[in-house]
């Protein structure tokens, strides 16, 4: 693994137009960015536009890097994921119709913990989209309910049920995952 410097060297790299160079950045970090979209969309194809379209945002803006406030990872996977959030805000897809959901009684057992990052984006993206959306914003990017919010133009009372219902939604899911 490369080094900030190393990173931030490679950024210059990348800035003075070296293709070699941006091509070594996108193969760095391909996996864990398109994982990013997968977590958002459950189409393939979706994932991948956004995919292209984080890394277009990201190379166009390479210059807004700061590495003294973070890793490069950290802010790519914001771009990325404003990348997201935009193309469904742009569609009003986030928000799921609470009344439409079926939700089957969730077994308190011992759920295993060891899931691979695959299985939970699989399993994430059998959600619908607004329950990813916003399961994916508080759980794992660390957004408040508020944040979640105003991102979304939806209220922080939606936010929480949404959250409350794809939290067990997954552990229903997981549960039969791991059935024995």
């Amino acid at each position: 693994m490369k080094t900030n410097f190393d990173i931030v060297n490679l950024i210059d790299e990348c800035l003075k137009g070296d293709r070699a160079a941006q091509k070594q950045l996108y193969d760095m970090y391909r996996v864990r960015l398109f994982t990013v979209c997968l977590r958002y969309f459950n189409d393939k194809v979706d994932a991948e536009d956004r995919f292209q379209e984080g890394w277009i945002k990201v190379f166009s803006n390479l210059t807004q890097f700061k590495s003294d406030r973070g890793t490069f990872y950290s802010w790519a996977r914001k771009v990325f994921v404003n990348t997201c959030l935009e193309y469904l805000r742009k569609r009003k897809m986030y928000v799921q119709d609470i009344d439409d959901t079926f939700l089957l009684p969730i077994d308190h057992q011992d759920v295993h913990s060891d899931l691979s990052v695959q299985e939970m984006v699989s399993i994430l993206q059998t959600l619908p989209t607004g329950y990813r959306t916003i399961f994916n914003l508080y759980v794992i990017e660390g957004y408040t309910h508020k944040e979640i919010a105003e991102q979304l133009d939806i209220s922080v009372s939606t936010s929480k049920t949404q959250l409350m219902k794809a939290k067990a939604i997954m552990r229903e899911k997981v549960s039969i995952a791991f059935a024995v």
